[in-house]
């Protein structure tokens, strides 16, 4: 498949120049239908108080203090440092802060897996930060040193590419940072190391991973005083991860906003920002059928409006649905979250008027999407979360896409880089009409024996007994309000969903009408 990454972030000596095993086009197999990953968050409106906000010519998130100390990476690893420091700005950004968060945990989960699965690396290795959002959005961290325990939660992920200025301006002004990738060429750096320009494209290179903490638009272009001079003033502030001894600004770096490669998505994995960043309270659990998050976007079926599925038990962990998380780069489009009955074989069911929904919203930008869906009780059983996304709706020419854990080859080397534990029976998909196991297409359309995981994910609370009869909004109590929603349903102003038709049937006589109502209303009254 195509990978996601197309230059991976890797070493510490700026001085050499070399094309990273985790190359450009790294991919053995690629489909005609694919489509291009990564489209531009360009006049999106992010729903918070700095939508408003007049952009000043100049900020700094360490002058503001949401900046750690500049580290000195080992090996391999910038990705890691970039993603671990931008993480912390966002957790002293939100006053979430308390100690340095661990390099070592994500260089370890970022690791091969005993069974040959994961990310195919060794332990300070280059790598992608794919890998780091993957590792956050499934609380495999952030840790703290010394810690194995995750307190905070990541649910949300916007990403940036070359020419959304104003919106990563805002991302560091409401997140502390934003996470990117440039290309070190020794040529492009200023003399004393604080200022980097590279304003054409090069062939050979090696990427390099910073976290963007600031911005200044009249920085001089004269501070760019070796081989690449920009035309124009203006720089974002870099905090890099050489050490604080690297150069006279305590290790921070600028680059012109005129680089080529800084936020390009055609040359690198996408910049990103963490969205939001929340305490995991007690009792709460995440369902997801994949652990390493996106590595590309299932965006192989023409259709417009596309229904994507994830089945979970709900009857381990918890069915009070607090929060759905999708990653979908189909910007503009509409999407639908549903719960959605599955039959005895455990594929969803195609009767839509069995589907429960949930939640309805616009996708406001690219990324891990996080839908509050305002403690939902769901049946405590197997069934499915379905998001169904829309792109008739979009502004913008944007495919339909879901993101998906996809095996990833490196079309130089032949190896792999990424391998997914994919499984029948927890991913499905609408296509020509039905409902299919994602696995299936993956054989049947792309003759792919291995595929990928679609990265749903459902995060719940607490569980609720969804048993009792009479209790037909899920409270756990027969009350006045179960049978005013019978009497609803009855006279079809307010249609039950077929599972919570079982509690509706109070009085055990196979069918739903105004007896169970009124049986209701004699419980309540103490006269049965």
């Amino acid at each position: 498949m195509k990978a996601l990454f197309k230059i991976t972030t890797a070493l510490l000596i700026i001085l050499t120049i070399t094309v990273s095993a985790f190359s450009a086009g790294a991919a053995e197999i690629t489909h005609s239908n694919h489509q291009k990953q990564f489209k531009n968050n360009s006049g999106v409106k992010f729903k918070n108080s700095f939508d408003t906000l007049t952009l000043p010519s100049k900020y700094s998130s360490k002058d503001e203090g949401f900046c750690t100390s500049v580290k000195r990476q080992i090996g391999e690893t910038c990705w890691i440092y970039s993603s671990v420091s931008s993480i912390e700005s966002t957790l002293l950004r939100n006053n979430l802060f308390t100690s340095d968060i661990s390099t070592d945990s994500i260089d370890r989960w970022g690791s091969t897996r005993d069974n040959g699965e994961g990310w195919i690396r060794n332990l300070n290795d280059e790598g992608t930060t794919l890998i780091s959002m993957g590792y956050f959005t499934s609380r495999g961290g952030p840790v703290e040193n010394g810690s194995d325990t995750v307190k905070h939660a990541v649910n949300a992920i916007s990403y940036y590419e070359k020419g959304d200025n104003n919106l990563i301006k805002l991302a560091i002004m409401r997140n502390g940072a934003v996470t990117s990738s440039f290309l070190t060429d020794s040529y492009a750096y200023s003399k004393d190391r604080t200022s980097y320009c590279l304003t054409d494209e090069i062939e050979a290179y090696t990427g390099h991973s910073i976290s963007v903490v600031g911005w200044d638009d009249n920085y001089s272009k004269e501070h760019f005083d070796r081989n690449y001079t920009p035309k124009n003033d203006g720089a974002w502030l870099c905090k890099n991860s050489y050490g604080e001894n690297y150069n006279t600004i305590g290790g921070y770096l600028w680059i012109s906003y005129e680089d080529f490669f800084l936020f390009n998505s055609d040359y690198f994995d996408p910049s990103f920002s963490i969205e939001r960043i929340e305490p995991v309270k007690n009792g709460e659990h995440l369902y997801q059928n994949e652990e390493f998050g996106a590595t590309y976007n299932f965006g192989y079926i023409k259709d417009s409006d596309i229904t994507y599925f994830n089945v979970f038990d709900f009857s381990k962990e918890g069915n009070c649905l607090e929060k759905v998380i999708f990653e979908t780069t189909s910007l503009g489009a509409k999407y639908n979250v549903y719960y959605t009955p599955v039959d005895s074989s455990g594929t969803p069911v195609n009767d839509r008027s069995k589907w429960q929904l949930i939640k309805k919203d616009t996708v406001n930008y690219n990324g891990y999407i996080c839908v509050d869906t305002d403690n939902t009780v769901i049946p405590a059983e197997k069934g499915a979360i379905a998001v169904e996304i829309n792109t008739d709706v979009a502004k913008y020419n944007v495919s339909n896409n879901l993101g998906v854990s996809e095996w990833l080859r490196d079309s130089t080397s032949k190896t792999m880089r990424f391998m997914d534990t994919c499984e029948s029976g927890e991913s499905f998909v609408t296509f020509n009409g039905e409902i299919v196991d994602v696995r299936d297409y993956y054989i049947n359309e792309l003759n792919d024996y291995i595929g990928g995981t679609l990265v749903i994910k459902a995060v719940t609370n607490k569980k609720v007994d969804t048993t009792v009869k009479g209790d037909v909004d899920y409270n756990e109590r027969v009350n006045i309000t179960d049978a005013t929603l019978i009497q609803k349903h009855l006279s079809k102003s307010k249609l039950l969903e077929s599972h919570k038709l079982k509690n509706a049937d109070f009085n055990n006589d196979g069918k739903v009408d105004i007896r169970d109502t009124t049986a209701i209303q004699k419980h309540i009254a103490k006269l049965d």
